[in-house]
């Protein structure tokens, strides 16, 4: 299992693609339409909190003590 939020968004995305793939080469379910169209929202959300994950990190990054702005002066 994975153990931190970012490997486990990214195994939740890679299980999403999977379930989608599968859902396309099933012609046998009226609702595949349906089930494909939420997979891929599920999938857009999990992207979107990857996205927010590396954006807090950069904030975080850009703002440490451990930064060479501080040391311009």
């Amino acid at each position: 299992m994975a153990s931190n939020p970012e490997q486990k968004n990214f195994a939740e995305i890679a299980r999403l693609e999977s379930l989608l793939e599968h859902l396309r080469s099933d012609q046998s379910t009226p609702r595949e339409p349906e089930a494909i169209r939420e997979v891929g929202l599920e999938i857009a959300i999990a992207i979107r909190e990857v996205g927010a994950m590396l954006v807090n990190v950069g904030w975080e990054q850009s703002f440490s003590p451990d930064s060479d702005a501080g040391e311009a002066g």
